[in-house]
């Protein structure tokens, strides 16, 4: 059994980390590379026995602290074929093509445009398509698609999520749903407690192009699923990943076995619980962990653990980035 815990990104500060050398060393090339500064600083290494909680305003401490060390790149967690960072630049950045690697970007702070598609050609894209990012904009980048900011507003800082797309063709689907076959209706998730099972899909994850959700698309959505009493909307489905809106009212307690889950929280907040007992599908009282989220904080849900809510304050909705970790072949 998992230990129960939870663990709060919230002691010290990057400078430490910085002064004292990456706690986990240094990284350079594929997903590792540290984009202008030569090395990742990484704080902590992707758990399985525990939930990670990074509150907002740890994060606006982590900003200051990339300021004045001119650090790009903070890898907030490494999990080897998956990783969570924020990335802060100030200027045009090189297209960049990640063969195997999906990327979920949140726009935090600043804005600028985002160009994806095309090719690269000295450094830049030649024939893609652009559009503006601001704050509260997610983005959605498959595998394989080039892809580069310009037009940098002061700055440009957004949540980096980011998984290996190289499953084995045997591994069983986790997250979500295969895309259907021409005319055929979606197969049902493979995975318990997914919530995958009969949910509308907004867009099936394609590898030619990317996925942009304004802001206001966000919003529209929460809405939406109010009129419609709706706990979960698949704005993207991958089969391996997808990438959800979650808007509960009430308790909660799931559990995926091979899949992890990354909160966003986009509206309202309440107490989330991790890592406690269940009993006749209902969390234990008294175990696990609980920590108070509101907007703007990051919580990440390693596979097979128990997590959920134990008071949610009136509503609460987060972006749910979930991806697959069966990455090894079934024996």
């Amino acid at each position: 059994m998992r230990r129960q815990a939870l663990v709060l990104l919230a002691v010290g500060s990057v400078g430490a980390f910085l002064a004292l050398g990456p706690r986990l060393g240094a990284q350079e090339g594929g997903q590792g590379r540290g984009r202008g500064e030569g090395q990742t600083v990484i704080l902590e290494k992707a758990p399985l026995d525990h939930a990670i909680s990074i509150p907002k305003e740890k994060i606006a401490e982590y900003l200051k602290d990339m300021d004045a060390k001119k650090l790009q790149t903070l890898r907030m967690i490494e999990g080897g074929k998956f990783n969570v960072n924020i990335r802060r630049i100030r200027g045009a950045e090189t297209a960049l093509i990640h063969p195997k690697t999906v990327d979920v970007w949140v726009v935090l702070d600043g804005g600028g445009t985002l160009t994806t598609g095309g090719k690269v050609e000295n450094g830049k894209i030649v024939g893609g398509q652009s559009h503006a990012l601001k704050v509260g904009d997610v983005e959605f980048i498959p595998a394989g698609l080039p892809h580069g900011v310009s037009g940098v507003n002061g700055n440009i800082t957004w949540l980096n999520v980011r998984w290996d797309t190289d499953w084995p063709a045997d591994a069983k689907l986790g997250a979500g749903n295969a895309p259907p076959a021409s005319g055929a209706a979606p197969a049902p998730a493979a995975e318990g407690r997914g919530r995958g099972r009969g949910l509308a899909v907004k867009e099936y994850a394609q590898t030619d192009h990317s996925v942009a959700i304004p802001a206001e698309m966000l919003t529209a959505y929460r809405a939406e699923m109010e009129a419609g009493n709706a706990g979960t909307l698949r704005m993207i489905e991958g089969g391996h990943f997808n990438v959800n809106i979650r808007r509960i009212k009430a308790p909660s307690v799931e559990h995926h076995p091979t899949t992890i889950d990354t909160w966003v929280v986009l509206e309202g907040g309440g107490t989330a619980n991790t890592g406690f007992e269940v009993k006749d599908g209902k969390a234990v009282p008294g175990t696990g962990v609980n920590q108070k989220v509101t907007v703007g904080d990051v919580m990440f849900i390693p596979s097979n653990f128990y997590h959920g809510f134990s008071a949610v304050d009136g509503v609460v909705a987060w972006l749910n980035i979930r991806w697959d970790d069966n990455y090894a072949a079934a024996k």
